[in-house]
């Protein structure tokens, strides 16, 4: 057996952003509950329901002048009931010919928009962000990392609608608070940020005025109070899916595994249950990611494996409390981390050993039989994230003149992941764990080059002072390889 050890390391980040002193007086707003008939999403704020809540405004420029007035006037409304939260933003525009409307992609953010941030853990880190153009196109981001991380990949249910007037536009949205985290309380305080951008005149302004050169972003947002009788999902999801699938291509003589078109039908079940009003598991059994976009076309003629975003949805939710950087910064080596999830259910490591005549039929990808997750965040600031997954073993089909041989070119492996970290002082300071292992069924497998059993981990901190001018974060990371020979 060989057996490889990385001693462990120690690095260490230190900076300062040399700032004015950021603002010290947060702006409040206070949302009212719908009683009894809540707007119709139409983009128009001609509902009853809108007259009970009062405006908000008094928006400055970010860009391109700092904290200058903005050339137009912005202002919001936001209601609630058990269900949903519902936000009305009118964009006044003394030229509404020269609004810009571009329909685009989901998440493109082209064009006039206007974007509400949520902070509902209230944790002054993380957020949930929804974007709407004045197309009506819908963006949606988690935010991590008190703003230095947006992932467009995540994907919530929620519905907005716009609409044009001799005033400018408007924008309404209805966001079901099961597409948020929080915590379980009478009573929620959520951070939140509204913003809006000109497109014609490249400007963006904010409710809660936040200086460019701030050190931060969520730690900074403004208030939203008087939440009542909001309750975290407790849901439970069950999907059933059956999916079936033809592709037809040219065939080619003599080889029995291109006979121009390939039949598939497949099943599994994808799961969602609410633990806790903090914690949610999501379950995975033989999962189909055909929706998901394909990544881009590459060749790769490095040592090194080309990194690619996760799109997959199971992997995406939470995706942020399993995040473990092992540099900072955003270099060359700023993606690299402790665990990457595209390695579960990656392309197979071998490839058949073929003799003269033979024909092979390989597999893709590993196949994931089946995944677990538990994320969440509890009240006292800690957050949790536990993955387990199971990829099948994987075989090449051979054939030669009618004869067929099996030959495995993937093990069947288990993936384990776990991160603990706890936030103090509002998110000012922060430390934390992770663990990952690895673990491969080699018997009978002729891919003696790979290792049987992985195993990293590390510890993480933060620290922040000075209203988080300076900064200070430091990590050690261990791995331990084990072979086969």
């Amino acid at each position: 057996m060989n057996r490889k050890l990385l001693v462990p390391s120690f690095l260490l980040f230190a900076a300062a952003v040399f700032a004015a002193d950021p603002p010290v007086e947060k702006k409040i707003y206070h949302a009212k509950p719908i009683n009894p008939h809540p707007p119709v999403i139409d983009g128009r704020l001609d509902d009853p329901a809108w007259e009970k809540a009062e405006w908000a405004a008094n928006f400055t420029q970010r860009e391109p002048n700092d904290g200058a007035a903005p050339d137009q006037q912005t202002a919001f409304k936001i209601l609630y009931d058990e269900k949903n939260l519902y936000v009305g933003v009118r964009a006044y525009d003394n030229e509404p010919d020269k609004i810009v409307r571009r329909v685009t992609r989901r998440d493109q953010f082209d064009g006039d928009w206007v974007e509400i941030n949520i902070d509902s853990y209230f944790d002054h880190r993380t957020a949930f962000s929804f974007t709407i153009n004045a197309a009506g196109v819908k963006g949606d981001e988690a935010i991590s990392n008190d703003g230095d991380n947006w992932d467009t990949n995540w994907n919530p249910v929620w519905f907005g609608e716009v609409a044009i007037d001799n005033e400018g536009w408007t924008a309404e949205m209805r966001i079901p608070v099961s597409q948020l985290r929080f915590a379980d309380k009478e009573e929620q305080t959520w951070g939140i940020q509204m913003t809006r951008r000109i497109f014609r005149k490249q400007e963006r302004s904010v409710w809660q005025y936040i200086p460019q050169n701030t050190p931060g972003w969520v730690s900074f947002f403004g208030e939203l109070h008087g939440l009542k009788g909001i309750k975290p999902s407790r849901r439970l999801e069950l999907l059933p899916y059956s999916v079936g699938s033809t592709r037809q291509f040219k065939k080619e003589i003599g080889n029995p595994f291109a006979t121009g078109e390939i039949n598939k039908l497949s099943g599994g079940l994808d799961a969602k249950v609410g633990v806790t009003s903090d914690l949610t598991m999501d379950v995975t059994v033989n999962p189909d990611f055909g929706q998901v976009e394909a990544d881009p076309s590459e060749v790769n003629l490095t040592a090194f494996e080309t990194f690619f975003e996760e799109k997959r949805p199971f992997f995406i939710e939470g995706q942020d409390i399993l995040d473990y950087k092992l540099a900072g910064g955003d270099g060359p080596f700023s993606n690299d981390r402790l665990f990457y999830s595209r390695r579960i259910g990656r392309s197979p490591h071998g490839y058949p050993a073929l003799n003269g005549g033979e024909f092979a039929k390989v597999p893709n990808n590993a196949s994931i039989a089946a995944a677990v997750k538990l994320t969440g965040k509890t009240k006292s600031g800690i957050s949790i994230g536990i993955l387990e997954a199971v990829t099948d073993r994987e075989e090449a089909e051979i054939d030669l003149s009618g004869q067929r041989r099996f030959e495995i070119v993937e093990p069947r492996t288990n993936f384990f992941v776990s991160r603990l970290q706890k936030d103090f002082n509002k998110g000012v300071s922060a430390i934390g764990g992770m663990f990952t292992a690895t673990h491969r069924d080699l018997s009978g497998s002729p891919l003696t080059d790979l290792n049987r059993a992985a195993y990293s981990g590390g510890v993480d901190f933060r620290h922040q002072w000075r209203k988080r001018t300076y900064f200070i974060e430091g990590m050690t990371v261990f791995s331990n390889i084990r072979g086969t020979r």
